[in-house]
């Protein structure tokens, strides 16, 4: 069954395992590498796909399972998967616009924590001193500039002094004239 298959795959990617194997420490945490590899299986699996039809429905199981996954995960497992996705936002390919897509259509159908969540990671990628991937800055810029997104109105963006001067100063970059209002016309990901 669909749903059973979900919770598996959900139960698969949050498992937690032993921080430091082979040590006695009861700490648990997620595998990072088993997160990053659902992810990375999951748009390799997608992208390979020849057929339009085929392919769309795939897209759409995917993001199902990864807004079950986000819905059943804490704030760092939340962390953890959306910056997964974030590390396949590199150059342009058929991969990297597969990712901003779910980017940008889990921000837009998923709660105002795995929001924030997305707004987090995508603003703490931008914030460093570097060539910035083209999909990072594709997918940001989408996500800042598209009313359809409405990411102006989310309380996480008003939050504090220090947030409202960073998002100012990441909108500016990108679009010198008010970033806030400046709209755009590409779909998002069902």
């Amino acid at each position: 069954k669909p749903a059973d298959f979900a919770k598996t795959v959900v139960a698969a990617v949050l498992a937690r395992t032993e921080v430091a194997p082979g040590t006695d420490s009861s700490t648990k945490g997620y595998s990072v590498a088993r997160i990053n590899a659902f992810v990375l299986h999951t748009v390799v699996m997608i992208t390979r796909i020849k057929e339009a039809a085929a392919r769309d429905s795939a897209q759409r199981v995917a993001l199902e399972l990864l807004r079950a996954v986000l819905g059943d995960s804490d704030a760092e497992g939340s962390y953890l998967l959306v910056s997964a996705i974030a590390n396949q936002l590199r150059f342009p390919s058929a991969h990297t616009y597969l990712c901003s897509r779910m980017i940008l259509a889990l921000f837009s159908k998923s709660d105002e924590r795995v929001r924030e969540c997305i707004a987090r990671v995508l603003i703490e990628r931008i914030l460093v001193n570097r060539p910035f991937p083209w999909g990072l800055l594709v997918t940001l810029i989408e996500l800042l500039r598209n009313p359809y997104y409405a990411f102006w109105s989310h309380d996480f963006t008003r939050r504090s002094p220090q947030i409202i001067e960073i998002l100012s100063a990441v909108a500016k970059s990108i679009h010198p004239a008010d970033a806030r209002t400046t709209p755009q016309s590409s779909q998002p990901l069902a």
